[in-house]
């Protein structure tokens, strides 16, 4: 793998009923990824939530996973990939800490997304960040609470307005689309949760995204059977089962 200061990892933000889209993601990374030495690595949350899904905070949990040394690039379980991921480790300049995505490029619920850091894409420079995860989130309270002095909203939180701004950098728009795909698109995020192709067919990607599933299916990261328990379980559509039959 090379010294723990080049060490590059993936890691995928994720929970239960969102299997079917986690393996679907990292059989989208294996399938154009160059560097077979990096890791893939889908975690869930230990600490309670406090907004937004499950898995907000793990994110932040990264550096602290890591060691503190090397690159981590992190990915929301609802996304794609649809380019070889090894080369945004090099986006990363020596004098930030972060790269995410602010000039968002699609939609969200049918409306354009609002501009600032969007780190559902969130490339980190472990050795430049000393995040201890629970102290960070002791802070962190729901939006619809009042903040006290030395607290921070969930939303807030979750766009960096509490990071020092000039050590984060600039991603590409391509990066990390919402909802669109473009011949420009690196990363697809299905970021709407009620709205996500494998809840309803009637999403403009539906047939794309469940060419992935298909594709991941007869590559032996998923079995028919997964697709099964998850419609059983309410995770997915029951149209899933049928069109990949």
């Amino acid at each position: 793998m090379g010294s723990a200061s080049s060490c590059r990892r993936i890691y995928i933000g994720t929970e239960a009923n969102q299997y079917l889209a986690e393996q679907t993601l990292i059989y989208s990374i294996r399938k154009h990824l160059s560097d077979p030495s990096i890791e893939i690595i889908p975690l869930t949350q230990t600490q309670q939530r406090v907004g937004g899904t499950r898995f907000g905070f793990v994110r932040f949990t990264l550096p602290q996973a890591m060691g503190y040394q090397g690159k981590a690039l992190y990915l929301d379980a609802d996304q794609l990939a649809l380019t070889d991921l090894a080369p945004i480790f090099d986006l990363l300049p020596d004098d930030k800490a972060i790269a995410c995505v602010y000039e968002a490029e699609g939609l969200y619920n049918g409306k354009p997304h609002v501009q600032t850091w969007h780190t559902s894409v969130m490339l980190l420079d472990c050795e430049q960040l000393a995040w201890q995860p629970d102290e960070l989130f002791a802070t962190v309270v729901p939006n619809k609470q009042e903040p006290k002095p030395g607290q921070i909203r969930y939303r807030n939180f979750m766009e960096l307005q509490w990071f020092e701004q000039e050590r984060i950098a600039k991603l590409p728009p391509s990066w990390n689309h919402f909802n669109i795909v473009t011949p420009e698109t690196n990363i697809v995020h299905f970021s709407h949760v009620r709205s996500q192709p494998w809840k309803n067919p009637r999403h403009e990607l539906t047939d794309f995204w469940l060419g992935y599933l298909k594709e991941a299916i007869a590559a032996g990261y998923l079995r028919r059977r997964d697709v099964v328990a998850a419609v059983a379980r309410g995770h997915v559509h029951p149209w899933t089962l049928k069109a990949i039959a």
